[in-house]
């Protein structure tokens, strides 16, 4: 029987480096450790007041930005969108917010045709499955709203499941939303376009106890990218999303390719790391990052995938 290998890559999310240092450091320890694509969080430049993009000259940071990952060597396989809009008690609606419409743009500004997405979040108990369909409407209205804008610019907007990460919901209460892999297919196929598909973080989904290799199973051809990161699940109240590096949690990252390769994935290997970075000399991330993109590669090869 032939052996089909897929060919893709590793990038990294510069997040949690940009926690520690300046954006110009965090890229050069990225491109020290080998890596040459990036998922960019332009959440970071957008959530602040006075971020860059909410700036009236903010098109310049983001050419001036483009410019520095260039220099670098870098290119930016994966965006993420701000968090910051949220429901209100009594689902009062609210259109996207503006910053939204200009993360789109900023995103294919950099190249990138990938914008990774949360659900807006309603922050109260859902003590029944009605209350609970009423955020999933809310929310497919709310990505409704944003087609017009990724069409214009041709970016997908790629859907990351969550957790109930301020505990919000009670024993005998129905999960969560947007936890689950039938949770995050009812949100894109209500939205009902092709310019949403998925982003599958998997801490966040070991963290609510989802069986990881199945959720990719199910997510199928809507998998266009990936959040890797390990944890230990639930260890509350200690804090539990822990985004360290893959193989140093519980997670079984040998199943997890085996089902990327037996879906064909297509995408990126992206890394979400936070966890280690901050404690550690500027000489040692770029040995444990390089050392994360060597151990990811070693796990898609083992699968049947050939890296570039």
């Amino acid at each position: 029987m032939e052996v089909l290998f897929l060919e893709t890559t590793v990038s990294t999310s510069i997040a949690g480096l940009l926690r520690q240092v300046e954006l110009d450091k965090a890229l050069e320890t990225v491109a020290k450790a080998g890596f040459h694509l990036v998922d960019f969080p332009l959440s970071v430049f957008s959530r602040p007041k006075d971020s860059p993009l909410r700036q009236p000259d903010w098109r310049q940071w983001v050419w001036n930005t483009k410019e520095k990952l260039a220099r670098m060597g870098l290119s930016v396989t994966q965006t993420h969108a701000s968090w910051e809009q949220d429901i209100k008690e009594n689902f009062s609606f609210e259109p996207p917010y503006e910053i939204f419409h200009r993360t789109i743009e900023a995103c294919r500004m950099l190249g990138c045709g990938k914008l990774v997405f949360h659900a807006p979040l309603y922050f109260f108990r859902m003590p029944t499955e009605k209350l609970r369909e009423q955020v999933v409407q809310w929310c497919i209205r709310w990505f409704q709203e944003l087609l017009p804008v990724l069409e214009r610019f041709d970016v997908t907007a790629e859907l990351e499941n969550t957790f109930d990460y301020r505990n919000i919901q009670q024993p005998g209460d129905p999960p969560f939303p947007f936890t689950s892999a039938a949770d995050m297919l009812a949100l894109r196929n209500g939205i009902g376009s092709r310019r949403v598909q998925l982003c599958l973080d998997t801490g966040h989904a070991n963290i609510y106890a989802q069986n990881v290799p199945n959720m990719i199973r199910a997510y199928g051809e809507h998998l266009e990218v990936l959040h890797l990161n390990d944890n230990f699940g639930l260890i509350s109240p200690l804090y539990s999303d822990l985004h360290l590096f893959p193989t140093y949690g519980r997670l079984d990252w040998e199943e997890i390719f085996n089902a990327l390769y037996e879906i064909g994935y297509q995408g990126v290997f992206n890394l979400e790391p936070v966890g280690e970075l901050p404690r550690l000399s500027p000489a040692i991330r770029v040995m444990q990052l390089e050392n994360a993109r060597k151990i990811t590669e070693k796990l898609a090869v083992g699968a049947g995938f050939s890296i570039k």
